[in-house]
């Protein structure tokens, strides 16, 4: 036998045996600290949903969590690392508020040659916090009010191209998640990259045809978000410029398009795009050279970017699952539609910022479809420095999932939990319970910066729809939503097809 033979006989044996006491270990780390967990499977721990692509991520967190519900945590394996899901709201307070300082970053990947992962999400310590505090005063209620005639303007059209679908069949039904999709693209491409996009008018235009890349997995980007989720850094292996090449060069050209056009020709206009352009000409570099990060094209890009794909599917989805329970329920229907026409007579038939602001059931609608179908779910910080959460201890360096969905779905904090209630939404009801119960845009100082926007851009489609049109449940209506477990965010599988008519 020669000693090629022999290394790679030994090799047989070492490596696996290796492998098998290295996850042993590994897998021994929430057993150590008595926090109760499902069993790993070796080398994805608890992760295999992600290979097999068999849940969605909301699906497999909520399954995660119901054995241990009233622990409000518990432990799990992401590939070998040990990864700790809260959802006590005390133990929520804790980590994005009250020890803010030992969990103020998310631990995503943020790199100076990736343009693009440069933006509020990802960045960590003082970057984000300079970012932030120039970015903040873009969503102050002035600067909405400002901006919500360019919103407005796409919720009218929404309401025609609504119409016409309706008139395409003889059942007048309408998918209108497909629909919603294109006003949020619209929207997010009007206010955060400055163009007129008309995707609800043209379905073959390129500003949606990016979007949709963004939102379909292929195998590159399934790769990336594998590799993060073995190892944050891992990540840049394939950065986000190579996985959405051509999404990346048209953002990033889109952004610089559009301020040289509007630099060459003296031409403002009240959107996120202005307010940067503002800001770049405000330079700080002197105030903290280290931690500053310039305003160039790629970083612009990568603020609408990040909005976007928060935005987008989120925004739309809300309408959508709203609608969805409206239609089955005539009586609330009629009741919200009786609010939102009583608020209008109030400002001469005029649908207005301050119009919207009044709507209260209207805005109670929204948050209870955000209650029972997150937007996201999770929110994901990095522990900085060894605390104690509740009982358990969270050493430096290891990631905390705040699980919101399982938290809004507490029998405890809301009774019948699957049961579409606008009010458990009033200002009594929201005393009653435990302030972090429900936080759909995060809480602390890491919230959602977009969340005003995010809220007026819901309330102005509903308010519009509901405005005009009765919805009922379509001859393809689906009374249990099944949603798409290839997707990150809840969304229905096969959309949500009402049937309109016009409102008398």
């Amino acid at each position: 036998m020669d000693l090629t033979t022999i290394l790679a006989a030994v090799a047989a044996v070492l490596v696996p045996t290796f492998m098998y006491l290295h996850y042993q270990y590994r897998y021994s780390h929430w057993k150590k600290r008595g926090v109760p967990h499902p069993k790993p499977l070796p080398l994805v721990g608890n992760f295999a949903f992600m290979i097999t692509r068999s849940k969605s991520f909301s699906t497999a967190f909520m399954d995660f969590a119901t054995p241990y519900k009233e622990n409000g945590y518990c432990g799990v394996y992401q590939f070998g690392q040990p990864l700790l899901l809260v959802w006590d709201p005390e133990m929520v307070k804790q980590v994005v508020t009250k020890d803010f300082s030992s969990f103020h970053d998310r631990g995503l990947p943020s790199h100076e040659h990736d343009p693009l992962s440069q933006h509020l999400f990802n960045l960590s310590g003082t970057k984000w916090r300079n970012l932030r505090n120039r970015l903040s005063p873009s969503f102050t209620s002035g600067k909405l009010k400002l901006m919500f005639p360019l919103m407005r303007d796409i919720g009218d059209e929404l309401n025609r191209q609504v119409t016409l679908d309706a008139k395409k069949t003889d059942s007048h039904e309408v998918e209108i998640s497909a629909l919603l999709s294109r006003y949020a693209t619209d929207v997010i491409g009007s206010v955060a990259f400055g163009i007129q996009c008309n995707c609800l008018r043209d379905q073959q235009n390129e500003f949606l045809e990016m979007s949709k890349k963004l939102f379909r997995q292929s195998p590159a980007q399934l790769a990336r978000l594998l590799l993060e989720l073995i190892h944050p850094k891992l990540g840049g292996l394939l950065p986000i410029k190579w996985v959405f090449s051509r999404v990346h060069h048209f953002f990033v050209n889109l952004i610089k398009d559009t301020v040289e056009y509007r630099e060459k020709n003296n031409v403002e206009r009240n959107d996120f795009v202005q307010l940067m352009m503002q800001l770049r000409t405000e330079d700080l570099a002197h105030v903290d050279p280290e931690n500053h990060i310039e305003l160039t094209y790629g970083v612009m890009a990568a603020q609408g970017f990040v909005f976007f794909i928060a935005g987008l599917d989120n925004v739309a989805n809300t309408i959508s699952f709203a609608l969805n329970k409206l239609s089955v329920d005539p009586e609330l229907q009629q009741k919200l539609a009786d609010e939102v026409r009583g608020v209008l007579r109030q400002h001469d038939g005029e649908l207005t910022y301050a119009a919207l602001k009044q709507m209260d059931l209207l805005n109670r609608v929204l948050l209870e479809a955000m209650r029972l179908w997150s937007p996201v779910g999770m929110l994901i910080r990095k522990c900085n420095a060894t605390t104690k959460v509740g009982d358990v201890v969270v050493d430096k360096g290891q990631m905390v999932f705040v699980l919101t969905q399982v938290a809004a779905m507490d029998e405890n904090q809301f009774p019948e939990p699957q049961r579409f209630d606008p009010d458990r939404h009033t200002r009594e009801a929201k005393d009653a319970r435990h302030p972090y119960a429900f936080s759909p845009f995060g809480e602390g100082p890491r919230n959602c910066i977009a969340e005003r926007f995010a809220l007026l851009e819901m309330r102005l489609a509903l308010a519009l729809l509901i405005r005009d049109f009765v919805f009922t449940p379509g001859p393809r209506y689906e009374p249990e939503v099944e949603l798409d477990q290839k997707s990150f965010f809840p969304r229905p599988k096969n959309g949500f097809h009402l049937q309109v008519a016009a409102r008398v």
